[in-house]
């Protein structure tokens, strides 16, 4: 038998490696996205090891339009456009390609698929085996002895062979091209029958045989699908033809033999891989083409393995210790002749109110950096010594701080007295760049934008001890390498920036954010802890009844916060069946939603969610909050994260001040233990259905407009009309439904959703989301322009121009698609109230600065903002704060904000 020939689908490679790394891009030195350039060639080199193809060739699309867009113009017209970013790998990966001396096949005006039909053939006319690597099932049609098809899947390839296809799609080759016309192709805009499915494609088929059985035995057929059958013949018979490759491409059979695989040419092709900051795959491409071990193969690539040093962003830095104020003097002019400075600092704790300064260090040049010890173990300067000299060089108009999470550094200094003139983060502008990636620590930033592996923490400091007793060397290695890799970063960042159009809302949104979340976190707020002491022992006391309660309905004592214990009670000793499928490994799931719909039927779930809720209550709030005041403040600090979230929205840590109970007595018994400082006042200024709002501005529906203009409650104007009653007589339950509704369309509920969100049927869901969008036409037309968009860009935007990516919006998986478009329709409006917010934020802010008032910022909670106002500044404060939240952007209809004074953050709600 003749060497096998292994045909690499190319396209489908490439979108595949591209969209296996959507959500955590890779990128090169330069800061280019190059998912596709890695994942096609580290696939392509595990086909190389594992199977040592003879002859290969990759196979490419054709540049210009096919016979299948004359027989059919909106043959792929739906097809998203491909990422630009995508895009601009292709030429990258043809030339790696090229140049490791891949032979390559391309035909203008014939399709991949087309041309590896008509190899298969040669193949199989001549006795070789073929084996074609691609996930695009048109080709499984070809399957027919010697040809096979290799299926990508996990890492790894799936062999297919006749019978192979039949256990995947339940239909055999020969039967893949009727399939295929029954059921249409989404992905290519092949029509289909109308109303056939995959299951019922696979039943005819095997029932008739092929098309021309199942067309001949309509009669045989139910009535509704012998209809469907009669009125999609056409959109059938054309599919067929568009699906059907073709193996009549004009190729010589010699063509075969220009295939056979060459030495790779490893040498000419590392600076390739070294530009895209691929330096392990290139070490893994040379050991294979040489046949050398790992070992050998680092040391014999290791002088060539970083990127030129001119690059600056991948080769190591120089850093130099600085130790006397001469030294220092010197630096700081040359920082402020470059202006644009990064700078560090490293301290014996992360809060700010215990930390002790150890150093700082300075670049402002790619690949070199400077640190400056004032609390080393052996030798350098003094923190009395060095702080003014730092204060001046901070204090010059012509500086301007880059750095890498910012806002504790600005904390740090403030709390020393100096003031941090802060331009570029790092950390937030990667978030920017990619809200989906989750982590923006430098190290991992360094990996993704310059294929740079830092110096880590816990590689220099023992575990017990602080960086004060590291020794300078070095702490002068690690020090100096956070400035530098921080400018490296920012000199790759900001042109992304740039290109993405996102520089404006960085800079005139998320970075002057910065000071005003330190400032708020600096602050604090006042803990009244007899408040909570007090509650601590009523809650305990009702612990008690409820657990007693628990053990009395059930004959028994048990431990109702082991699961398996729980689920004897409630599944074996009272028989409690859920409606639905919950039962995992460890049997029956006990989770909320089970327990809430358990309760239906007994008694103990009820008692057990009140049981859970209250011991939640007491050991994250009640017993946790006292221990996180601050011995030196007398207050507590938390955190805010502006980086936490993919919308916008900000969120807190240690302690979440937002996630405390808003609608319940026992969180107002919590919140009421936040007091302001003595004689002061706390003042709440809250956004009316700010989100609503959004959704009013971005559909332009008129009906909900007008309820906004017009001041109505627009949760009971939408019970009026879907119920079909006057405003004043619409119920409370009609008013509840209308405002599920209403805030869950903003959620791309779903009418199964709704119909347990309500407790109701199905139908009856059905039927009130249709009343909805009959009164309000213009929110489905927004909802589906705007899955429109986000399917052809891969993502969707707020009103000020966040971008957030849906890379699963094109899924053919259900689950994954519904998902996608449900973050599709949330995030414009949330994102854009979050938005909203925080310029409100820094607008209020500068205002109370302006005027010189001693009113403080101290908290965001979502839509709501919480000012500490001394009594003299009441009045002023909540006319400035209402005209400021109010006026912030410009929308169709009017934001309206609620303003509430209490003496404790219990009373304003």
């Amino acid at each position: 038998m003749k060497d096998p020939l292994y045909l690499l689908d190319g396209y489908s490679l490439i979108y595949r490696s591209y969209f296996a790394f959507i959500r955590n891009p890779l990128r090169n030195p330069e800061g280019r996205n190059s998912s596709a350039v890695f994942g096609f060639f580290n696939s392509l080199l595990n086909l190389l090891k594992n199977r040592k193809p003879p002859y290969f060739a990759i196979v490419l699309d054709s540049r210009i339009p096919t016979f299948r867009h004359t027989l059919y113009p909106e043959y792929k017209a739906t097809r998203q456009k491909t990422p630009e970013d995508l895009h601009a790998q292709v030429p990258v990966i043809e030339e790696l390609a090229s140049t490791l001396g891949i032979p390559a096949l391309r035909f203008d005006g014939v399709e991949a698929d087309d041309l590896m039909a008509t190899l298969a053939r040669l193949c199989r006319e001549e006795g070789r085996p073929c084996y074609i690597i691609s996930g695009d099932k048109d080709l499984l049609q070809l399957v027919h002895d010697p040809v096979r098809i290799l299926r990508p899947e996990k890492g790894d390839f799936i062999e297919l062979d006749r019978e192979g296809v039949y256990r995947h799609w339940s239909v055999y080759p020969e039967q893949i091209v009727d399939y295929l016309s029954l059921v249409g192709d989404a992905s290519d805009n092949v029509p289909g029958a109308k109303g056939i499915g995959e299951k019922t494609a696979v039943a005819l088929l095997k029932q008739f045989g092929n098309l021309e059985g199942i067309f001949k035995n309509l009669d045989a057929l139910p009535p509704a699908q012998k209809r469907k059958l009669m009125e999609s013949r056409e959109a059938v018979e054309l599919s067929k033809r568009l699906v059907t490759l073709k193996d009549d491409v004009p190729v010589d059979a010699h063509v075969l033999q220009t295939f056979r695989l060459p030495a790779l040419r490893i040498e000419e092709a590392l600076p390739l891989f070294y530009k895209e900051g691929m330096k392990n795959l290139a070490q893994e491409f040379y050991a294979f083409a040489t046949g050398s071990s790992p070992e050998a193969t680092k040391a014999t690539l290791a002088p060539p393995a970083s990127p030129p040093p001119s690059s600056g962003f991948s080769a190591p830095g120089l850093y130099r210790t600085i130790s006397s104020l001469d030294e220092l003097s010197t630096l700081f002019q040359q920082a402020r002749n470059a202006g644009k400075v990064a700078f560090d600092t490293e301290t014996t704790d992360l809060d700010p109110f215990q930390a002790k300064l150890v150093g700082f260090s300075l670049s402002f040049e790619l690949g070199k950096a400077f640190y400056v010890p004032v609390r080393a173990p052996t030798g350098g300067l003094s923190e009395g010594a060095t702080l003014p000299l730092l204060e001046k060089f901070l204090s010059d108009p012509a500086v301007r701080i880059i750095g890498q999470n910012l806002k504790f550094d600005y904390k740090l200094l403030r709390l020393l007295g100096i003031q941090l003139p802060m331009h570029f983060d790092t950390m937030i502008a990667a978030w920017l760049l990619d809200s989906g990636e989750g982590t923006y620590n430098m190290d991992r930033l360094a990996e993704i934008y310059l294929s740079y592996r830092t110096l880590h923490y816990n590689e220099v400091v023992p575990k017990g001890q602080t960086f004060a007793e590291v020794p300078l060397d070095l702490a002068t290695r690690y020090a100096a390498e956070d400035a530098d890799i921080t400018y490296r970063l920012y000199r790759v960042l900001e042109p992304l920036l740039k290109e993405r159009n996102l520089e404006h809302l960085f800079y005139t949104l998320e970075m002057p954010l910065v000071p005003i979340l330190g400032d708020m976190e600096l602050e604090g707020i006042r803990l009244d802890t007899s408040v909570l002491d007090s509650f601590g022992l009523e809650l305990e006391k009702e612990i008690d009844r409820i657990q007693r309660q628990i053990y009395h309905l059930c004959g028994k004592e048990f431990n109702i916060n082991s699961t398996k214990q729980l689920q004897e009670v409630l599944f074996i000793d009272r028989k409690l069946q859920p409606s639905r499928k919950t039962e995992k490994k460890t049997g029956y799931s006990t989770d909320t939603s089970v327990l809430e719909e358990l309760s239906q039927q007994d008694p103990v779930p009820e008692l057990v969610l009140q049981y859970r809720l209250l011991q939640k209550l007491k050991s994250t709030y009640v017993d946790s909050l006292p221990q996180m005041v601050n011995p030196k403040t007398g207050r507590i600090h938390t955190s805010f994260n502006q980086t936490g979230t993919a919308t916008g929205r900000l969120s807190s840590k240690d302690p979440n001040l937002q996630n405390i109970p808003i609608r319940d007595e026992e969180g107002r018994r919590i919140r009421s233990a936040f007091i302001p400082r003595e004689g002061w006042k706390f003042l709440s200024a809250d956004y009316s259905q700010i989100e609503l709002v959004i959704l009013a501005h971005l559909s332009g529906d008129p009906g909900l407009c007008e309820a906004f203009q017009a001041g109505s409650d627009v949760h009971r104007r939408t019970g009026a009309l879907i119920f079909g009653v006057p405003e004043d007589q619409v119920t409370p339950e009609q008013r509840r439904v209308a405002k599920t509704i209403n805030f869950g369309v903003m959620y791309g509920m779903s009418s199964f959703r709704l119909s347990r969100e309500l407790g109701i049927p199905r139908k009856e869901a059905d039927r009130f989301l249709e009343f909805y969008f009959r009164q309000y036409p213009r929110i489905q037309t927004f909802i589906e322009e705007t899955i429109r968009k986000a399917e052809e860009s891969g993502k969707v935007s707020t009103i000020l121009g966040r971008e957030r990516p849906v890379p699963h919006i094109t899924s053919r998986n259900k689950t994954e698609k519904m998902a996608a478009e449900r973050i599709a329709i949330n995030t414009p409006i949330q994102g854009s109230a979050a938005d909203m917010v925080k310029l409100a934020m820094i607008r209020i802010v500068e205002k109370l600065k302006e005027a010189r008032l001693n009113t403080r910022l101290i908290l965001q909670v979502h839509d709501e903002l919480i000012f500490e106002v001394p009594p003299e500044e009441l009045d002023t404060v909540k006319e400035l704060v209402q005209k400021e939240m109010e006026q912030v952007y410009p929308l169709r209809v009017p934001l309206r904000v609620s303003i509430e004074i209490g003496s404790s953050w219990g009373e304003l709600h």
